[in-house]
C-alpha cells in the first residue's frame, strides 16, 4: 500500500481530486487530499497566505500519515510541494509532478508561469495586489478542454481567487538530498504547455516521465489513467529504493 498526498493547483481545492482519490483507495492505497491555505474550504485570508504556509501545511499533513507519502502536485501544487521537500526532504517517499511547475532555487511562481509564452493562462487572469482572479468564461478552454462538460462547468464555479504573496516568493534551496521524482506530461495542456513542461523536468534531471493525452486537468479528463500512472510511478520509487540482497559468499 502506498500513501498518496494529493496537492491541488492554483484557484482549485482538494475537490479537484474527487474522481481520482476513490480509484486509488479502491486499489488499497491511503489517500489524503488537503486544501492548501486560502483554497477550497480553508478560510485563511489571502493576505496572510505564504509559500512557507503551503510548505508547512504539506509537511504537517504528511506527518499525520502512516508513513512518508508520495506527494502528487498538480500545476502550482508542484511549486508548493517542491518548497516542502526542499525544507523537509526526508519527509516524503517521492514527488510526482502532474503537468506541474518544477522550480529552480530562487525562482518565483509568477516568473516561471509567465516564461511560458504559449500559455493561455496569463490572458485569463486578472492580477491584483492581494489576489489573482481567474476569468471563469476562460476556464473550459484553458483548464478543461478535453474534460467532460459537466465536470468542467462544475469546476469552473468552484474556482477561488488565488493569493498573490506565494507567487512572488522565490523557492528555497534544498536542505538535503531530494526524494525520487517523476513527471506526468499532459500533451494537450494549454495552461502549462508541453514544451514548458519538458523544459522544466529536463533541467531538473527528472528521467521518470510518462504522458497523458489530456488537457491541464487529467483528474477529470482521464482519472483512471491518471490513477494508474500514479501507482506505477510510486511502485518505481519503491523498487528503486529496495536494498539489493547481498551477493553469495565467494561471488565476484
Amino acid at each position: 500500500m502506498t500513501g498518496f498526498l494529493l496537492i491541488h493547483g492554483s484557484w482549485h481545492g482538494a475537490w479537484c481530486w474527487e474522481d481520482v482519490a476513490p480509484i486509488l483507495r479502491a486499489r488499497g492505497h491511503d489517500v489524503v487530499t488537503p486544501d492548501l491555505p486560502s483554497h477550497g474550504n480553508d478560510r485563511t485570508p489571502a493576505w496572510r497566505t505564504t509559500l512557507e504556509g503551503y510548505a508547512r501545511a504539506i509537511h504537517d499533513t504528511a506527518r499525520g500519515m502512516k508513513a512518508p507519502p508520495v506527494v502528487v502536485g498538480h500545476s502550482m501544487g508542484g511549486f508548493a510541494m517542491t518548497e516542502a521537500a526542499n525544507r523537509h526532504p526526508g519527509a516524503f517517499a517521492g514527488l510526482i509532478y502532474v503537468c506541474a511547475f518544477v522550480p529552480e532555487p530562487g525562482e518565483t511562481l509568477l516568473g516561471i508561469a509567465l516564461a511560458d509564452k504559449q500559455s493561455t493562462l496569463p490572458s485569463a487572469m486578472a492580477r491584483g495586489l492581494v489576489v489573482t482572479r481567474f476569468r471563469k468564461d476562460r476556464a473550459r478552454d484553458c483548464f478543461y478542454a478535453t474534460s467532460p462538460e459537466g465536470r468542467a462547468a462544475a469546476a469552473a464555479e468552484r474556482l477561488r481567487p488565488e493569493p498573490m504573496r506565494p507567487a512572488l516568493k522565490g523557492i528555497s534551496r534544498p536542505r538535503g538530498p531530494m526524494p525520487p521524482r517523476a513527471y506526468i506530461e499532459c500533451l494537450a495542456d494549454k495552461a502549462i504547455t508541453i514544451d514548458h513542461q519538458r523544459m522544466m523536468h529536463a533541467r531538473a534531471g527528472i528521467t521518470q516521465v510518462s504522458q497523458m493525452d489530456t488537457d491541464h486537468s487529467p483528474f477529470y479528463a482521464a482519472p483512471a489513467t491518471l490513477a494508474a500512472q500514479l501507482i506505477a510511478h510510486a511502485a518505481a520509487f519503491a523498487a528503486a529504493g529496495t536494498p539489493k540482497p547481498p551477493l553469495p559468499s565467494g561471488s565476484a
